[in-house]
């Protein structure tokens, strides 16, 4: 069922909701589910958000993430499953597939008894759903979550807008990536009528991070790559660089896109090896017609978007590293 029976259920009483996002949440995924939070518990529901694991710290400081609401379900498992367990409704932003929660909340969303509510912008989501917005094309989940308010007719407070507004200003690379359209550029103008402050929100996420970060992006950019001519790029970070140069979460998030700024490159991958989770994690971004959705999908059990995607790999460094040469290569001469 579209959004619009949604919204018309949710008027009928206060609801009971609990709104649930992806593993390692990035900014729109802490934005959306943060957003659509303040703005449902302004129309007099029952709201709790639950975040598989936590996210960075300038994230930390998306307004409401400290409130009572708010649980981490790695840090306070008993209390994010409680929230689950009393919902009549739950929320699935930003990803359309049980599995991104990660493994311990998986069966909480997978099997959970009460309606279901999709709100997503990647490819190929998961049945199941009792009300779905699904649509690719779209900048970001924070940008589909402004327009079931729009349509919904509410009111935005401040709080709503600001967390909104990092979704909107991480997952278009700070509106310059080719998904924004003039529905979302009419979503941001919206947002700052309602309180937005897009440069404050640019300070808190990108001017307020630790030296470990810098350490840890000139170590992963001096070990940059050029293959197929120049039309790919190749940077890693092993798990020896993470501890020398003091790692902490969030530290690499954006480094994959810095290679797109090389003339002539076309795809850029980014491999950091976790050696807790015994993987290399592989993030790919893209320009033109380079399709990195399918290239994860084809060689690295992953997937996202045309120009945004990640993946993973369950070799050494070394031999990702060597694979990784391989399938760019062969990517990037297409």
């Amino acid at each position: 069922m579209p959004l619009s029976d949604l919204s018309q259920r949710l008027s009928t009483k206060s609801h009971r909701l609990v709104i649930t996002t992806h593993w390692n949440p990035d900014g729109d995924a802490v934005g959306s589910s943060l957003g659509l939070a303040h703005y449902l518990r302004g129309q007099g529901h029952s709201v709790q958000v639950v975040l598989p694991n936590a996210p960075s710290a300038p994230l930390k400081k998306t307004p409401g993430y400290g409130s009572a609401f708010v649980h981490v379900h790695g840090d306070h498992p008993e209390a994010a499953e409680q929230a689950i367990r009393e919902a009549e409704g739950l929320f699935s932003l930003d990803y359309n597939t049980a599995s991104r929660v990660g493994e311990a909340l998986m069966p909480w969303v997978r099997d959970f008894p009460g309606f279901r509510v999709l709100v997503d912008h990647h490819q190929e989501p998961d049945g199941g759903y009792d009300y779905v917005y699904s649509q690719t094309s779209k900048s970001s989940t924070a940008e589909m979550v402004y327009d079931f308010m729009a349509q919904d007719g509410g009111t935005l407070d401040a709080s709503a807008a600001d967390a909104l507004m990092m979704g909107l200003i991480t997952d278009t690379g700070s509106f310059r990536f080719p998904s924004v359209s003039p529905a979302t550029l009419a979503a941001a103008s919206a947002l700052v009528e309602s309180g937005a402050e897009p440069h404050a929100i640019h300070e808190r996420l990108f001017d307020a991070h630790s030296p470990s970060r810098l350490r840890l992006w000139g170590r992963a950019l001096s070990s940059l790559e050029l293959l197929a001519g120049g039309r790919a790029a190749l940077v890693h970070l092993s798990a020896r660089d993470l501890v020398d140069c003091g790692y902490e979460a969030g530290d690499t998030e954006g480094l994959v896109n810095q290679a797109l700024s090389i003339s002539g490159v076309l795809v850029s991958a980014f491999a950091r090896e976790d050696g807790a989770a015994g993987m290399v994690k592989l993030s790919f971004r893209s320009k033109a017609d380079v399709d990195v959705n399918a290239f994860a999908r084809a060689h690295w059990q992953g997937g996202g978007h045309i120009h945004a995607a990640g993946g993973k790999s369950d070799a050494s460094l070394p031999d990702t590293l060597a694979r990784l040469r391989q399938t760019l290569s062969e990517l990037g001469a297409k």
